[in-house]
């Protein structure tokens, strides 16, 4: 019989849950922007009890159509590894002329698939009912149950938008940030340790495999009268297993040199050896003490990425690190999708994904490895990376790299700015490549913020002159005949800052630029002094922050 693939099909349930994931945070992005539309903060208190309990069921139903999804995949797997385990040792009992019972009639072999099965099915029972998502608390992960999570973060995202404090994209961002980095996780109570559900799932159903291997292992062990085993042996093993891998040790020894029965140890977690009867003068080693001793020589062995050396052990684990990622970035990807935020973060995101496929590919070139893109699209969402390699090429490469923070960046601008900034893409474009264009929009950036904070202190009146000393961070229109001469505004001492001139003051000649502005500033005597009297045109954040009285012109 073919020896079942445990790594293929322990995937194809990992991909089950990690659907079940995308749909939850779906689904919770989906009531965020049901919700959002409230109009009024009364009424959302009033329906958002109903609306954690709806929430509640629909998640525990997708966990349960996830579950049931799951079993007749693992009763399958379990039952071929039992017996794949058991036949494999056929050749062993007929050497030594012992009668050999074929696996369907083997009633042992049965039992343990059936033990093992029970067991497993009670773990994934209890992981999916210990769900939540990990948040950050000061500088600490923290685990959250899910029930606490909805009123606590979904609530505040809701309650953001409700009461106007946040846009709409801008609270959708940091949720979807929040519930991918994180992934719908399930805790152990007793340790406090945290797993992602789908990742969870598969270390259940791998410590299974494990334990039908090794008992079955060991009985055919006891039934042909050794008390020796040999450990099989694969590439890139942690450096801990590499030690022991492919040799012959007695059972005693299984636990005291490979660590048996411990989580770090020979079949502990995400171990994928496993141990076989070996009859000394019968049996035959598969690897040479000699053999192993070469590869380990070169697993040993480095290759360069990035300014920093990796051996073959280290390439497996940015490997699997970089398949994570863009798993993460897909389900990014769906969610913003579900939520419907603008198509300039949609676009930036698959990008961001492409660049994250381009590298992963350079990687895997450079290491001599071997892509296994099946662990990034065994989520079955399809091609997520549909942008043009003209739309790709409109985002930096720091811009991809940075993409969360620059996004929030851009919105923080153009919150202040307003379109002036110009699409998502531009704003990278001027960031990174146009160094003129970032200084004047960081200025205007700037200017804006103060000078609206300004303008909530603002006074006006007809007097001859404008006032030299108002309130700290104040602002004086002075006016004459009903129209406005001038905009001063007072620094944090109350002494002038800037002065937006709208004529000019009778001599066209001298004055040629208007509405121009005249800044404030120490000389060397540290005496407050007007700039001189060349008119400079207003910049970018003068025009934004006084468009009250330049329309008025």
């Amino acid at each position: 019989m073919p020896k079942p693939d445990i790594e293929k099909i322990s995937l194809r349930m990992e991909m089950k849950w990690t659907e079940a994931e995308s749909r939850i945070i779906q689904d919770i992005v989906r009531r965020i922007q049901k919700n959002g539309k409230i109009t009024s903060t009364a009424d959302y208190q009033i329906n958002r009890l109903v609306e954690l309990g709806r929430s509640t069921e629909e998640i525990e139903q997708i966990l349960k159509e996830a579950l049931n999804a799951t079993y007749p995949e693992m009763y399958k797997l379990y039952d071929d590894v039992a017996n794949w385990e058991y036949v494999r040792n056929k050749d062993i009992y007929e050497q030594i002329n012992d009668t050999f019972i074929p696996p369907e009639e083997n009633e042992y072999i049965k039992q343990i698939s059936e033990a093992i099965k029970a067991q497993t099915k009670d773990t994934l029972s209890n992981l999916s009912q210990s769900y939540g998502f990990s948040v950050m608390m000061g500088t600490k992960r923290v685990f959250m149950p899910f029930a606490q999570y909805y009123q606590q973060y979904v609530d505040a995202a809701i309650m953001d938008i409700v009461s106007g404090g946040y846009d709409y994209n801008t609270v959708i961002r940091r949720v979807v940030m929040q519930m991918t980095n994180s992934g719908l996780r399930t805790v152990d109570y007793a340790s406090g340790r945290s797993n992602r559900v789908p990742v969870a799932v598969r270390m259940s159903v791998l410590t299974g495999v494990s334990q039908i291997t090794g008992r079955i292992n060991e009985h055919n062990a006891k039934l042909l009268g050794t008390e020796y085993f040999e450990v099989d042996w694969h590439p890139g093993a942690r450096p801990s297993h590499a030690v022991w891998q492919g040799k012959v040790y007695s059972r005693d020894e299984l636990e005291t040199v490979c660590g048996l029965g411990t989580v770090t140890g020979l079949c502990g977690a995400n171990c994928y050896h496993v141990y076989y009867p070996f009859i000394p003068g019968v049996s035959e080693r598969l690897y040479t003490d000699e053999w192993l001793e070469e590869q380990n020589r070169k697993e040993l062995e480095t290759k360069e990425w990035n300014g920093k050396e990796y051996n073959l052990y280290e390439q497996t684990q940015k490997q699997r690190q970089m398949e994570t990622a863009m798993r993460a970035q897909r389900e990014k990807i769906d969610a913003l999708k579900a939520a419907k935020v603008s198509s300039d973060e949609i676009t930036l995101a698959k990008a961001k994904y492409q660049a994250q496929l381009n590298e992963y590919s350079r990687f895997c070139r450079q290491m001599g490895l071997k892509e296994q893109r099946e662990r990034i699209y065994y989520d079955m969402r399809g091609r997520l990376a549909t942008n043009s390699k003209k739309q790709n090429a409109m985002f930096p490469s720091e811009m991809l790299k940075n993409s969360s923070r620059d996004v929030k960046q851009y919105q923080r601008y153009k919150e202040v700015l307003g379109d002036s900034i110009g699409s998502l893409a531009k704003f990278g474009q001027m960031k990174y490549n146009d160094s003129e264009k970032w200084k004047t929009i960081s200025e205007a950036y700037t200017d804006v913020i103060w000078q609206k904070k300004a303008l909530k202190n603002h006074n006006t009146g007809e007097s001859h002159s404008v006032p030299y000393q108002g309130a700290p961070n104040s602002v004086y229109d002075n006016y004459k005949d009903g129209i406005i001469q001038r905009r001063r505004y007072y620094g944090n001492d109350g002494r002038p800052r800037l002065d937006i001139d709208m004529t000019d003051h009778g001599n066209p000649k001298e004055h040629p630029v208007v509405p121009h502005y005249h800044n404030w500033y120490l000389d060397k005597s540290g005496i407050l002094k007007r700039e001189a009297k060349h008119d400079k045109p207003l910049k970018l954040g003068h025009e934004i922050a006084n468009k009250d009285i330049l329309e008025k012109r």
